[in-house]
């Protein structure tokens, strides 16, 4: 087992009011875990709010082959095949979970569905003629797209349902739709790219599609994916990595020229890019500058990235690779994180930081610089605190705030 430790960002722990600013160096780490494997993992999903349970699923060689799906259930430490449990199964290319119990897994000829977490699955009918389901993406419980390239014109098809994949119906049209990748804006809109670098936007649940950017011909955009309506990042070939800002009206882009990136994770203003070589890029500003935040032995591809509800994650590859790391990203998956029932988040557009309680009053709140030094201090009388920091320089910022005499800290990246 072989971990890597990266002190590329410190922050303030914690901080003791009866003895001032304490401060603590905290560093990435990526450990291997050993996934039981060594087959392709092209996909993985975590259940909503899990911090144990998790699945991956991959293919013996990248064309049709045969297929496994693998689960863990003590936060990816250890793995066990859960299909097939005998003979073979046709290869996998995503799998998705959108309940604790409920999931489904893709791929050549084969459309897998699971009620009891994996236990025993059902080849359910989604589409005709099908020779590869090639995407698979859910926006929640019940409404989800899948997109399948099909053995005779029109060659490829995309299929919806609203009712947590139990019926499945064609899209209106799949005209200038990218059928490599697709990912949710949001309930409405969608994402997806495709060939010549094709990035097609829909605005009405994946029906219709317009084409909103294409690159070099004959190159792939490989994968896509949006925290919210405006942001949103495509990683393409030569390294090529796009992020919008104005729901794909505009992309800034940076290359390393090298890598393909399939694995992709946006949260708050923090994006992470994973590929070629198990090689891991990092951008804390939005996507404005990237750094190698992890440095691959060079032998394996990642494909893709999933984040626990305690902001650990896993990221999984060729060969089996499975690589667990913690303290990557400030936040966590839903954009706001829970410390002693305090609710904290960082409002980009109107440059405040919020505090919320569900039942205690916030009575203090501090707001340190990373060197400790106090920038700030208010008394509160509500359940609710905003403190305008539109002054403050672009950075990491660590946030006590005392409620029911207990105290919480809490941190958050100022942009």
């Amino acid at each position: 087992m072989k971990t890597f430790t990266f002190p590329l960002k410190t922050f303030i722990l914690s901080i003791a009011l009866s003895l001032g600013a304490a401060m603590a160096t905290e560093a990435q780490t990526f450990e291997y875990k050993d996934s039981g494997t060594d087959f392709i993992l092209f996909d993985l999903t975590i259940p909503a709010g899990q911090n144990n349970v998790a699945y991956s699923a991959g293919s013996q060689n990248t064309q049709n082959s045969e297929g496994v799906i693998i689960k863990t259930v003590d936060g990816g430490e250890t793995w066990n095949t859960i299909y097939p449990t005998s003979g073979t199964s046709p290869s996998f290319e995503k799998i998705e979970f959108i309940t604790e119990d409920k999931g489904f897994a893709v791929g050549y000829d084969i459309f897998l569905k699971t009620e009891d977490g994996g236990a025993t699955w059902t080849d359910i009918t989604v589409g005709t003629d099908v020779y590869l389901y090639k995407s698979l993406t859910f926006f929640d419980e019940n409404i989800g797209i899948t997109a399948a390239l099909l053995n005779t014109s029109p060659y490829f098809e995309m299929y919806k349902t609203t009712d947590g994949g139990d019926t499945w119906t064609p899209t209106s049209s799949i005209d200038n739709a990218g059928s490599y990748s697709m990912a949710y804006a949001d309930e409405t809109t969608l994402f997806s790219v495709g060939n010549n670098e094709l990035i097609s936007k829909s605005t009405d649940g994946g029906d219709t599609w317009t084409q909103i950017y294409s690159g070099t011909p004959q190159l792939y955009a490989f994968s896509v994916y949006f925290k919210d309506v405006d942001n949103g990042i495509v990683a393409a070939e030569d390294g090529k990595l796009l992020t919008t800002h104005d729901s794909g009206d505009n992309w800034s882009e940076f290359a390393t020229g090298y890598h393909n990136f399939y694995a992709l994770k946006y949260k708050d203003d923090e994006l992470l890019a994973g590929g070629t070589d198990e090689d891991v890029y990092f951008s804390e500003d939005n996507g404005a500058t990237w750094n190698v935040l992890f440095n691959g032995p060079g032998t394996s591809t990642l494909y893709e990235v999933g984040l626990f509800g305690d902001g650990s994650g896993l990221i999984c590859g060729s060969q089996g690779k499975m690589i667990k790391f913690e303290d990557v990203f400030l936040g966590t998956e839903d954009n706001q994180f829970n410390i002693n029932e305090l609710v904290s988040f960082y409002n980009p557009n109107a440059k405040t930081f919020n505090i919320q309680s569900n039942s205690e009053k916030i009575e203090n709140v501090n707001i340190y610089s990373v060197t400790g030094q106090l920038l700030a201090s208010f008394k509160n009388e509500t359940n609710t605190f905003s403190a305008d920091v539109s002054a403050y320089s672009n950075g990491i910022y660590l946030v006590t705030a005392t409620s029911n005499n207990q105290t919480s800290s809490m941190k958050f990246l100022k942009q």
